[in-house]
C-alpha cells in the first residue's frame, strides 16, 4: 500500500486493504473476512462469488470503498450497510441482489451506477419503483400509515390537539377540587381571581379613554 511492501502475520487486525479482485474465487463471502476491522479497502469485484453479502459487514466501521461488483451475489443489500459512515465508495452493480435498496444514512451518498446491473433491486436512486410506491416514489394509499392518512392532519397532529384539550380540562378539575376541599383556599384563589379581572378592566377603560 502506498507503494510499501508489507507482511501481515500475526497481526491481520492492521490490515487496511484486501484486494482479490478479478480471479475466479467463488462460494459465499468468507464470514471471518468481516473481522479484519482495520480494512479501509475491501475490493472482490470480478470473481464469482454468491450467497448473501453478510449483515456482519457493518463491523468494517472504517471502511471507506467497497467494491463487489461483477459477482453473483444474490439476496436483499443489508440494511446495515447504512452505518458505514466512512463509506465514501460503493459498488454493487452486476449482482443478481433483489429487493429495495436500503437508501437511508449514508447509503443516500450513491447514486444509480452503485446498484446498475441488478435486475430484482429497486427504489432508491433507480428509476425501477417498488411495489407499493406510486409514480412519485411514494407509498400507495394501501401502504400508508395512520400518520400519512386524514383530512390534511395527521396522526401525531390530532394526538396533539387531544392533549392540550385534556390538559386543559385536567387543570380546571384540579383546581376546583382543591378549592372545593379546602375553603381557605377557595377563597384566596377567587380573590386573585377578583383582582385581575379588576386589573384587566382598569387597564381596558384607561386605554379607551386615552384613545
Amino acid at each position: 500500500m502506498k507503494g510499501q511492501l508489507l507482511r501481515y502475520t500475526k497481526t491481520l487486525s492492521l490490515v487496511t486493504m484486501l484486494d482479490l479482485s478479478g480471479n475466479n474465487l467463488s462460494g459465499d463471502l468468507p464470514i471471518e473476512m468481516t473481522n479484519l476491522l482495520g480494512l479501509i479497502v475491501l475490493n472482490l469485484s470480478r470473481n464469482h462469488f454468491t450467497g448473501h453479502i453478510p449483515k456482519s459487514i457493518s463491523k468494517l466501521k472504517q471502511l471507506s470503498s467497497l467494491d463487489l461488483s461483477s459477482n453473483r451475489f444474490s439476496g436483499a443489500i443489508p440494511q446495515s450497510l447504512g452505518s458505514l459512515s466512512f463509506l465514501g465508495y460503493l459498488n454493487l452493480s452486476n449482482n443478481d441482489l433483489s429487493g429495495p435498496i436500503p437508501y437511508k444514512d449514508q447509503m443516500v451518498t450513491f447514486d444509480a451506477s452503485s446498484f446498475a446491473g441488478n435486475v430484482g433491486l429497486c427504489g432508491g436512486p433507480l428509476a425501477v419503483k417498488c411495489p407499493g410506491d406510486d409514480k412519485n416514489g411514494k407509498p400507495d394509499k394501501e401502504w400508508m400509515t395512520p400518520m400519512d392518512t386524514g383530512n390534511g392532519e395527521s396522526f401525531t397532529d390530532k394526538w396533539f390537539y387531544l392533549s392540550i384539550g385534556l390538559g386543559f380540562t385536567a387543570g380546571i378539575v384540579v383546581s376546583y377540587l382543591i378549592t372545593a376541599m379546602r375553603k381557605p383556599w377557595s377563597g384566596a384563589y377567587f380573590d386573585v381571581v377578583d383582582k385581575a379581572m379588576d386589573r384587566i378592566l382598569y387597564l381596558w377603560l384607561k386605554y379607551v379613554t386615552i384613545k
